[in-house]
């Protein structure tokens, strides 16, 4: 507002610029201490208010908080009072309850106990039970394995003994039927070969004289025009001769290696059956005559490292043996001891099973076979 009054005045023309510039100057520094005045009164008037209200702020709250902690300390030891009271009466009442569960525990330990030894008694009994009827069973089982393989080999041994004989009668009515034929068709055969042979013979009678005029011919040619011919003829006959030996030769040679193989074979063959001839003479010889027949039969297809298991195999069927089995057929079924240990006593189980059958005579002759 000053200085729209200093410019009207300035631009009227009442005051010069000089004066003008000074009172405009004297105004300023009037106004610039007239605010530094104000500035500082001001700030110490807000420096005293912010200093009560610091004063009452920290009163404000320094009474705040001394009534919450005291109203805090009280809810705590309220709160503690009871937890101590609480605690007193759960240990009271934990006692009880321990007292109770104890009780509970026991009795239904000593139930369930009782009922394990009762089931473990029942258990055993049903074990045992298996075990003898497991036992019964597999016996049933070996023997009626056993009488089967014997029913078997007495099978075998009885078919043996009905194909001979049926197979000797077909030989001999195949031999009577055969001897027809075989006479019918040699007579029918000669007969066609001499006719055949009749007209060979005076073919090659024919050949004969042509190739006698040919080579009387050759000869004659040979001699007369192609004097020079002999010398090579007698050059290729060499040759030939030479290659004749050579082929007679090798012929030779191979056939000397195939009578080596052969008697080697022949020798493998016959030690092989001297050896089997052998061995059978040895196992055979305690039998009759029709049995040592039978048996001879049943072992003939039998290789000569297995004659002795065959023939102790086939022995008590040929024998007609109907309670001795021999030493592969004899088994004896055993279980061990077992032993369970329940806690309160202790059982024991032992079972044995076992089989056995003598013959005098079979055993006898087992014994000269080498059998035993």
């Amino acid at each position: 507002m000053a200085n729209e009054i200093l410019a009207n005045l300035l631009e009227s023309g009442a005051l010069s610029e000089e004066a003008g510039a000074q009172i405009k100057e004297a105004l300023e520094a009037k106004l610039n201490e007239a605010r530094e005045e104000i500035t500082a009164e001001l700030r110490e008037e807000f420096a005293q208010k912010f200093e009560h209200d610091k004063s009452v702020i920290v009163e404000a709250m320094d009474n705040m908080l001394n009534t919450t902690i005291k109203t805090e300390m009280e809810e705590f030891k309220t709160d503690r009072e009871a937890l101590i009271a609480e605690r007193v009466a759960y240990k009271k009442a934990i006692s009880e309850h321990a007292k109770l569960l104890e009780k509970f525990i026991a009795s239904r330990l000593a139930t369930e106990v009782k009922e394990l030894r009762a089931d473990r008694a029942k258990v055993n009994e049903n074990l045992q039970e298996t075990k003898k009827f497991v036992v019964k069973q597999l016996s049933r089982e070996l023997a009626e394995f056993h009488n089967d393989k014997r029913e078997l080999v007495n099978t075998k041994v009885r078919l043996v003994a009905e194909g001979k004989n049926i197979l000797n009668k077909t030989k001999d009515s195949f031999i009577k039927r055969s001897a027809e034929l075989v006479e019918n068709t040699i007579k029918n055969s000669l007969r066609s070969e001499m006719k055949n042979l009749k007209e060979d013979i005076v073919q090659a009678k024919e050949n004969e004289f042509g190739r006698k005029v040919f080579e009387a011919f050759s000869g004659e040619f040979m001699a007369s025009q192609l004097n020079e011919g002999t010398e090579v003829a007698k050059v290729n006959k060499k040759l030939d001769e030479s290659a004749n030996k050579v082929a007679e030769l090798e012929k030779v040679i191979a056939d000397k290696d195939a009578d080596i193989e052969g008697a080697k074979k022949a020798q493998r063959i016959l030690e092989d059956k001297m050896n089997r001839k052998e061995v059978l003479s040895g196992l055979l010889a305690p039998l009759g005559k029709e049995k040592a027949t039978v048996m001879s039969d049943l072992l003939e297809s039998v290789k000569t490292s297995n004659l002795q298991t065959a023939f102790k195999k086939y022995l008590p069927a040929v024998l007609d043996e109907k309670n001795v089995s021999t030493k592969e057929e004899t088994q004896t079924l055993t279980e061990g001891k077992v032993t369970e240990i329940t806690g309160d006593r202790e059982v024991a189980t032992h079972v044995e099973s076992q089989s056995s059958g003598s013959d005098a005579e079979i055993i006898q002759l087992k014994k000269l076979a080498g059998l035993n």
